[in-house]
């Protein structure tokens, strides 16, 4: 199956696009879960999808993406993960949580290191993700701590 790629142009465009969500409030997924919701640019016709899915096991693993709903590209993931080794493509080991922003020529198989997220903050986190896609109306997050 051929992969679908768009221009790294467009690519930008999509990313720097100011985008409003499509529902109010979510609740940030127990573990082992996930949650999606649409996000809109301003041009009617370009709608995301976000999602967040959360480790089963270790509690404060999670990666949340953003795709274009019309051909799945992924222009951006948050991937938290203090002991996750990522080997990029030209063999760069990035250690801990990173992000990944769609390159025409590796999709999203290039990682950059993160600022210091601590993965025990997952609303702030959560934001941090929605700010850099540049969702200017954000959901109220609900998160409720669990016991180990």
């Amino acid at each position: 199956m051929a992969s679908i790629k768009i221009s790294q142009k467009e690519a930008n465009e999509l990313l720097d696009m100011l985008k409003h969500t499509l529902v109010s409030e979510i609740n940030f997924p127990s573990k082992g879960e996930s949650v999606e919701f649409n996000v809109v640019g301003d041009k009617k016709q370009d709608v995301f999808a976000i999602n967040i899915f959360r480790g089963k096991i270790n509690r404060l693993k999670y990666n949340i993406g953003a795709r274009i709903i019309k051909n799945g590209i992924l222009l951006l993931e948050l991937h938290i993960n203090p002991s996750t080794i990522h080997t990029n493509p030209d063999g760069e080991k990035i250690t801990g949580s990173h992000w990944h922003i769609y390159i025409e020529e590796y999709g999203r198989l290039w990682a950059f290191p993160t600022e210091d997220f601590n993965s025990e903050h997952f609303v702030e986190n959560t934001v941090a993700f929605l700010d850099k896609f540049n969702v200017i109306e954000k959901p109220k997050i609900n998160f409720q701590l669990e016991l180990l």
